[in-house]
């Protein structure tokens, strides 16, 4: 259900059923398959983000997925209680700048070439990163 909170644990194996929901809402966006698949690997790169350097090793911890769609824009609400990380902060690396032969270390450059908006706030103990994206069609 789109506009409810969803709770997924903090591991690999669900990142899948993450970009599905995105993938669902991103219909009722009416987005073509090739924005809709850029936002689920914004999204997919996000909660990789999450896991790998903010959970580490806690298996324990989850990713709150907050999803609002309607035609013309998405967006995508991640909520964590990882360690505090600001992705708009870190300075976002020319992808064309001899990066190309780079493994890993994408991550953000890709988020922010594909979102219109890429927004953090820590709330507490949470970290929240809002996606969003618009998209008209012709």
């Amino acid at each position: 259900m789109l506009n409810e909170p969803r709770i997924f644990p903090g591991r690999f194996e669900h990142i899948e059923a993450i970009c599905d929901l995105v993938d669902r809402a991103a219909k009722i966006a009416e987005f073509d398959d090739s924005t809709s698949y850029a936002c689920q690997l914004a999204v997919g790169e996000a909660c990789e983000n999450i896991i790998c350097h903010g959970y580490k090793d806690d298996d324990n911890g989850e990713i709150e997925v907050i999803v609002r769609a309607e035609p013309g824009e998405l967006t995508i609400e991640l909520q964590d209680s990882a360690r505090p990380f600001d992705p708009t902060s870190v300075p976002v690396p020319d992808v064309k700048s001899g990066m190309e032969d780079k493994v890993g270390g994408l991550g953000l450059p890709i988020i922010h070439r594909v979102m219109d908006e890429v927004e953090y706030s820590r709330h507490g103990r949470k970290n929240r990163l809002t996606l969003r994206k618009r998209c008209t069609s012709d």
